[in-house]
Parts: structure tokens; C-alpha cells; sequence
């Protein structure tokens, strides 16, 4: 796979959930990016693709990769026949190796991907149907992919915005807080 070698800023963040996920792993320590934007020459195909990381998480020796997305079911589904949809999995692991390339590629982000440094695979999501949260969750971690909700994520950023004397300078973050503290409303 022939991939672009150059490195790349974030794009606005257009995106209300993939702020919302980026906010959730800087209260967890993390340094972030989002929306970063790269060229992929497939096999196959004539033209290049464009993939974007969703969002990028370092923390000491980690490196989170997530894949964000409304609907866990879009990412991963089970068939009439009760397997699991191959392609869609393939998509997805593919998803992780093209950005894991990606950094490896750009010797700017060649650090990130040293040996040195567990890269973790992670599906957010906002929605999941009943099926979808008793079995494509558990199988997706059988393949090392961490998956965590809106809820998780929502819930932490709300206990976070109650400590005192916190400064917030974050929109996304200023919007949670003025919605906790306005319920009533």
C-alpha cells in the first residue's frame, strides 16, 4: 500500500461526537489531534482515497487510535446467518492499519509508532442496538479493539466539570457544563 509521507494538520472539527471523544481522552491525561486528513493508494484502484484519523490520543507510551462513529452496527454487524459481516471487520481493522502506516510513513509521527509503544485500537460509538452491545462489543475486544460509548464518555465529562474552581476554556466542554447546571430549564 502506497500511503502519503507527509505530515498533516487537523482539520476544523466539524464533528459535535469526535469533540466530544477528543475532549473525553484529554480529561484522561491524553494530548490529542482529530480530523487529520491523508492520501491512500490502494491496490487495485487508479485514483487515491482519503482517510482520516478520527481522532489521535498520546499519553507517556500509548497511542490510541479510535474510530468514531454514530452507530456500532455501521462498523461491525452480525448476518441473517448469525456470523459476523467479514467486510465490515476487514474495513475496520483495516481502518487501524492504514493509520498505523500512516504514522509509521511521516517521519514527523514515526516516534508514535515506535516499538517502545502500545498502539490501542478503539471504537467510540453513540448508539447500539440491544444485539449489537451483547455481542459485536465482545467480540470486537476478542480482537483487541477497545470499545466504549457515549454514555461512558458523557458521564465522565459531567463528574469532570464538577470539580471546583475549574476553569473551562473548551466550547464542547463550557456547552456539557451549561447544560448539567441548567436541568431545570
Amino acid at each position: 500500500m502506497k500511503i502519503q509521507q507527509i505530515p498533516n494538520p487537523d482539520s476544523p472539527k466539524n464533528e459535535a461526537f469526535e469533540a466530544i471523544v477528543e475532549l473525553y481522552y484529554q480529561i484522561c491525561g491524553y494530548v490529542t489531534s482529530s480530523g487529520k486528513w491523508f492520501w491512500v493508494w490502494e491496490d487495485g484502484k487508479q485514483q487515491r482515497g482519503y482517510q482520516d484519523i478520527d481522532v489521535l490520543a498520546i499519553k507517556e507510551k500509548q497511542v490510541v487510535i479510535v474510530s468514531v462513529t454514530s452507530n456500532l452496527d455501521d462498523k461491525l454487524s452480525k448476518k441473517r446467518n448469525g456470523t459476523f459481516d467479514e467486510i465490515k471487520l476487514r474495513n475496520l481493522l483495516g481502518y487501524f492499519n492504514r493509520v498505523k502506516h500512516y504514522l509509521s510513513s511521516v517521519p514527523e509521527y514515526k516516534w508514535l509508532t515506535s516499538p517502545d509503544r502500545e498502539i490501542k485500537p478503539v471504537v467510540a460509538y453513540n448508539h447500539a442496538f440491544k444485539k449489537a452491545r451483547l455481542e459485536v462489543i465482545p467480540f470486537l475486544e476478542k480482537q483487541g479493539i477497545e470499545v466504549i460509548s457515549a454514555k461512558k464518555m458523557l458521564s465522565d465529562l459531567k463528574s469532570f466539570i464538577k470539580q471546583p474552581n475549574l476553569k473551562i476554556q473548551d466550547q464542547m466542554l463550557r456547552t456539557i457544563q451549561l447544560i448539567e447546571y441548567n436541568k431545570e430549564i
